[in-house]
């Protein structure tokens, strides 16, 4: 995808690198750690930061596809077409996992009613 965007010189490309480089981060030091045996917390929260990050891409593409559009023009618009399909697919994923992940997960923990800590309070 980075040929292809570099290739048609997408205006989006620094937008893109930048938001991509800092949910790899997030999601490589929370591999780290569980390799190094330290199991975080916030296992959820780099599902979520992922999720994001292509929410906030379409978004910005609304932005793209209005300059694109109303004649101040945008350059990369087939590579823009070629990671819009890439990006929802790579969400529908995200959301499938999260939904199997979490959202069933929280539906258990309702079942069961309150926990030990949960008691007496």
């Amino acid at each position: 995808m980075c040929y292809l965007w570099l290739h048609t010189s997408q205006s989006l490309f620094p937008v893109a690198l930048i938001t991509n480089a800092l949910v790899h981060l997030v999601m490589y030091t929370y591999y780290l750690l569980c390799a190094m045996g330290v199991r975080p917390k916030w296992k959820r929260l780099v599902t979520n930061i992922q999720i994001m990050q292509f929410v906030f891409s379409f978004a910005i593409s609304g932005l793209m596809l209005y300059h694109h559009f109303s004649g101040s023009g945008c350059s990369g618009i087939w590579g823009w077409c070629f990671n819009a399909v890439f990006n929802a697919s790579l969400l529908a994923l995200f959301l499938d996992f999260h939904a199997k992940s979490y959202a069933i997960a929280n539906r258990k923990k309702m079942m069961m009613g309150p926990g030990p800590k949960d008691k007496g309070s």
